[in-house]
């Protein structure tokens, strides 16, 4: 499956969705707005399990085949989609393993995926004879996502998968969806309240509201605008393993050309993606001397986006091909002249590791 089509004209007495959506294969697309814009309701109408009045119009189409139009409706089992639901749906009665043989066994399509292959990818090898109550939040979400894998679907719908689960096993799932994807070549749409999972996840985000499509961009320039407000604003960011210094235990990382150092021994060779908070990183104008900092990074002002409360700004700093945000007063920002183009160094006081693995 190329790709998934829905153009949508939904009207009940207190809501409206209306809208055009794309989702390409090779790509996760994320989907942003406040509670009641419409972003579960449009899953659902892409997924077949929204009821539809006569006066709707509700047009779905892949590459491959319609399956809902005027006079047409595929059934949903028929649609070759994984749906995962912020609340694990698991059959109590089942340990993991007859969870994941039930989804085996109701395959809908062939498929290349294996139950050997999900085990490994997320990590749930030894979840096979456990009881689902016995299984943490994360635990039992990868199961569920290990389930959809091996129904036999092509598409991934991801409605606020990690949304029960606290910060800690958000940060410890979150590598493993962003492995399933590139693993496998399918059209992603992917749902939440959190800049963070978007920002770490998606190669684009549209904005709703009020049923509608709002704004639309790439991540790159949609996460930072979108967490103007957020105190949790970060960046997330790739950098590669370039050596480990045994004498301080401390991994360095080579973030476009220049230095990253994490605590710990890192395998050579391995991409890791951290997370910046905006708010631990401050600016310079020249190379700070005599600080206990470790990491110093020279890029330039690309951006500067006010808040609503008014006190500070997110200052948007290009490095290399990536971006590094940071969060300052407005004080700071007319002291030291900041404005877009000004070659600045970026002092990061904490780096967190988004593991490649978690329980």
């Amino acid at each position: 499956m190329d790709y998934i089509k829905a153009s949508l004209d939904v009207e009940r007495s207190d809501f409206h969705l209306n809208l055009e959506l794309s989702i390409f294969k090779g790509e996760i697309t994320g989907l942003y707005g406040p509670s009641g814009s419409g972003k579960s309701s449009l899953l659902r109408l892409i997924a077949g399990v929204k009821s539809q009045s006569p006066q709707d119009r509700v047009d779905i189409s892949t590459n491959e085949e319609i399956w809902s139009s005027a006079d047409h409706f595929i059934q949903t089992h028929l649609r070759s989609i994984a749906y995962v639901f912020q609340e694990a749906q698991l059959f109590p009665h089942l340990n993991v393993r007859g969870n994941l043989e039930y989804a085996i066994q109701r395959k809908r399509n062939k498929t290349d995926v294996d139950l050997n292959q999900v085990k490994q990818w997320l990590n749930i090898d030894g979840l096979l004879n456990k009881s689902t109550d016995d299984l943490s939040g994360g635990e039992k979400q990868r199961v569920c996502i290990a389930r959809a894998l091996l129904s036999g679907a092509q598409a991934m719908l991801m409605d606020e998968p990690l949304g029960a689960l606290d910060h800690r096993a958000r940060y410890r799932i979150l590598p493993y969806i962003d492995q399933i994807h590139k693993r496998l070549d399918f059209p992603f749409l992917y749902v939440s309240h959190a800049i963070d999972e978007l920002t770490y996840l998606t190669d684009k985000i549209h904005v709703m509201d009020k049923g509608r499509i709002t704004e639309s961009g790439s991540t790159l320039i949609m996460g930072p605008k979108l967490g103007i407000d957020s105190l949790d604003a970060s960046a997330i960011i790739t950098c590669d393993v370039d050596h480990y210094n045994e004498k301080y235990q401390l991994t360095c990382l080579n973030f476009e050309s220049q230095k990253i150092y994490i605590a710990g021994n890192k395998s050579m060779g391995e991409s890791l993606k951290l997370n910046i908070p905006a708010r631990d990183v401050s600016i310079a104008k020249s190379l700070p001397q005599d600080s206990s900092i470790l990491n110093i990074l020279k890029g330039s002002v690309v951006a500067i986006h006010e808040s609503k409360e008014g006190s500070s700004e997110l200052v948007q700093v290009q490095v290399g091909n990536q971006t590094i945000l940071s969060r300052i007063t407005r004080l700071s920002i007319d002291k030291l002249n900041i404005e877009i183009g000004l070659a600045v160094y970026v002092q990061i006081k904490s780096v967190s590791l988004i593991s490649e693995y978690g329980n």
